[in-house]
Formats: C-alpha cells, structure tokens, sequence
C-alpha cells in the first residue's frame, strides 16, 4: 500500500475538521429586521361615509389598518391621491382619529396631497394640510366646501359654538326658533358628560375625550353634525343596572335601544340614556314641516323625518365606535344662505 504523504496527511486532518463542524453548526438563516421607522403607505377611501353598509365596511378598516401600523412601531403615510368624497360623518370621524393618532404617536403620521380639488379645499379648509405641514396652495373657493365650519372640545362650552347659534336662530323655520340653542347645547353637554362615563379598551386617552362638530347652512337648510369615540348608546344601556330588569331587552338590536334612549320608553323603563340633549333634538323636529333627525351609534341608527313625521331604523354589519348626531332642518322663506354673522371656520377648544 502506498504511503499517504504528510501534505495529504495535513489535508485529509483540516477537511475531516471541518466537515465535523459543519454537522454540528446549524446553518444560519438571514433575517431583515423591520425598523421602528419602516414608513407605511395607506390610502384614504375613494369615498369616507359611515351611513352606508359598504362604505362603513371599507372606512372602518381603513381606520383599523392605520392603527394596526402604529402600534407596531410604523410611520405612516396617508395617500389622499385617490379620495373623492368627504361626507361630513366620514370627515369628522376622522379628524376626531388625526386628534387621537397625533396624539399617542407624535411626529410618525403624515399626509399627501389630495388630487381631487374640492378634497384638497376641504382639508385646507379644515386646517388639515398645516397640521401635517404641508402648504396651502389653494384658495377655498367651492360651493361644497365654504359654508362647512368645524368646532371641537372637551367640555360644554357654549361660546365655543356662540356664532352658530346667534347666525341662525332667525332662519330657521320653526315656530320656537330660539330653542334651537338650548338643544345644541343639552346635546353637547350631555355628550361631556355621557358619552365617557365608564371605562373600557376602546376608548381615547382622557385628553382625547372629545366631540366633534360640523355646521353647514347652504341651500335653505341647516345642517349640524355631531360625533363622539365615546361609550355607545347601546352599551350605555347595557351597562344599567335596570337593565337587567328588563331580559326581554337583551334580544333588542342596536336601533331599537337607541329609539328606546330617545322615546318616551324611557321614563318607564328607567333606562335613559344621555340626559335630555337627543329627546329635546327629536321634540324640536317633531315642530318642523321638514328636515331629519339621525341618530347612530355601534351598529343601529334611528332617523326621524319630520316631513311626514316617519321613524325609520337601520342595522349596519359593523360597529361604529362612538355616536354620530345628523341633524337637518328648513330655514324660512326669502332667508340667505349666507348668516349675517361673520365667524371663523374654526373653533376648536
């Protein structure tokens, strides 16, 4: 047998060596490490509307997928190029979520530039585009967009919205006009005071604990729409001890609890739900030849119309998180859509 020489001695020793270790090492998988600063690009619905089932579907999950990014360490980035259609429920919405999001991460929200005109004019309007520090480089000029003014706060301020009031207790067409004010101001406090009454997951950080308001008068009518993220009506109800009273209740849908909060049901069944803001809202409609009153909240709605005095009810597949008010009344004859007040578009406590 022919002798191995110690060079291939030397070799055969390193590379049994190492065959060795290769068995006991296990191979080492590459990993990306997603960073804290990883920027996410998340589009605004083509159009933001809560009232309707498929919409509500979609913003609802435009506002989950935001906050799903946040709170996994993400800035994000939201991408107005393609939105269309700011409704009023699906504006305030939100503008309530701009105040939570900056709020609990500061410095990781940003936006882009709207391309629809009367969009981009709605969130400089709004004051929107400053918050995000981009420049307002448009001038407001669109007939959807000019007679909007927005109001925000904490408590129950009535010279919060003073203006409003003043503007338009002489146009309405109601035969007590002036209680008009005394039931925005009942629905506002009763908001403060009710609509963050007990704790749960869901709900803003304290500062956060808000409501939001939108007024419009343009073409002979009034318009006021309130929001909260506060307790809904429905689970307000459901945490009363006289709840449990009344088992047959537990088998009522979100609407008919909201009716049951608003209507004369509720002095007999003890089960009042936020004071007398939304019943002295229906007893003001109930005295108007026209105009809505809408009340939703988790998955119910309850509208009012005053014109052939009809009460309509509404399920919708998802819950809304808090309680949007949409009220909408006539003003008289020969009255200007312009107020003769001059007012700011902006008043946020």
């Amino acid at each position: 047998m022919k002798r191995l020489t110690h060079k291939k001695r030397v070799w055969l020793e390193l590379h049994s060596r190492r065959s060795a270790l290769a068995l006991r090492t296990k191979p080492q998988r590459r990993v990306r490490i997603r960073k804290w600063h990883d920027n996410k690009r998340i589009t605004v619905p083509h159009t933001l509307k809560l009232t309707d089932n498929d919409l509500r579907s979609v913003a609802l999950a435009f506002f989950r997928d935001v906050r799903s990014a946040l709170d996994l360490g993400q800035t994000v980035t939201l991408d107005f190029a393609k939105a269309e259609f700011m409704h009023p429920c699906g504006t305030l919405m939100l503008l309530s979520h701009f105040d939570i999001w900056q709020h609990l991460y500061p410095g990781r929200l940003f936006a882009t530039y709207p391309e629809n005109e009367v969009v981009e004019q709605l969130m400089q309007h709004l004051g929107v585009l400053r918050r995000f520090g981009l420049e307002e480089r448009t001038t407001v000029t669109h007939e959807r967009v000019r007679f909007w003014h927005f109001y925000s706060g904490d408590e129950a301020l009535a010279g919060t919205y003073k203006d409003l009031s003043i503007s338009v207790r002489q146009s309405i067409d109601h035969p007590e006009a002036a209680l008009f004010a005394d039931c925005l101001n009942e629905a506002v406090a009763n908001t403060v005071h009710h609509a963050y009454s007990f704790e749960t997951s869901r709900l803003p950080p304290p500062p956060l604990r808000k409501w939001w308001m939108f007024s419009q008068y343009k073409d002979h009518k009034l318009f006021v729409a309130i929001f909260d993220c506060g307790v809904t009506i429905p689970d307000s109800l459901r945490e009363k001890p006289a709840f449990r009273d009344y088992t047959s209740l537990a088998t009522f849908k979100d609407s008919r609890l909201i009716r049951l909060a608003i209507k004369s049901e509720r002095t007999r069944t003890k089960l009042g739900y936020r004071g007398k803001g939304l019943p002295e809202m229906l007893e003001f409609s109930n005295n108007l030849d026209r105009g809505q009153l809408s009340i939703t909240s988790r998955r119910g709605a309850w509208i009012y119309h005053a014109a052939n005095r009809r009460e309509e009810t509404r399920e919708f597949m998802e819950p809304l998180p808090g309680t949007l008010v949409l009220w909408e009344m006539p003003f008289r004859e020969g009255r200007s859509d312009e107020p003769n007040y001059d007012f700011d578009s902006k008043r946020i406590q």
